[in-house]
């Protein structure tokens, strides 16, 4: 399709990325279709205030989503997992549960900020703060507690990623720091 006419290398993934960052980002702002909502990961419930735009999920594609990201879509195709891929929205004057992916296997979750409102918005993890800064990544375990949290009054955007661990971790320990 678009980039990947061959496998990308680890080294180059990121960068590789964040060098196509305005092209994600203009595919996100023109789509204009359904979000879902993500569920509440000890109750199942949907929470109305946390949604998605699903690339990937529980490993399969979803086709009628990509379509809409050719470009992202192909930038992504060769370096996740694929376990969950696409875009986390979080609404104004919102949190996510705290929890942690312990059923899934042992991986790392890549956020990439595409879309962060001034303000109080951020990411606590096992007791830390973490500071969304746009085209900056930010990689964790997921199996460390966690949370996002928007107290602003805008939207809060962002591309994420899972990876193997034990394959990936070297190429994203250095987007594993904590921004204050």
């Amino acid at each position: 399709m678009y980039l990947n006419m061959f496998m990308v290398d680890k080294q180059n993934f990121v960068p590789m990325l964040l060098e196509n960052y305005d092209k994600m980002f203009e595919e996100y702002s023109n789509y204009n279709k359904r979000t879902t909502p993500l569920p509440d990961w000890e109750t199942a419930k949907p929470i109305e205030n946390w949604r998605s735009i699903t690339l990937w999920w529980n490993y399969k594609p979803s086709k009628m989503t990509q379509k809409y990201f050719p470009i992202t879509t192909e930038l992504v195709r060769e370096g996740p997992t694929h376990r969950a891929s696409g875009w986390l929205l979080l609404k104004p004057q919102s949190e996510t549960p705290k929890h942690r992916h312990l059923d899934w296997d042992r991986k790392i979750i890549l956020h990439i900020p595409m879309v962060i409102p001034k303000g109080d918005v951020g990411f606590w993890i096992d007791g830390n703060i973490h500071r969304w800064v746009p085209r900056q990544p930010f990689a964790f375990d997921v199996t460390q507690e966690h949370y996002g949290f928007n107290h602003t009054d805008e939207l809060r955007s962002m591309f994420v990623l899972d990876f193997n661990y034990d394959e990936w971790y070297e190429v994203l320990r250095p987007y594993m720091t904590l921004t204050p």
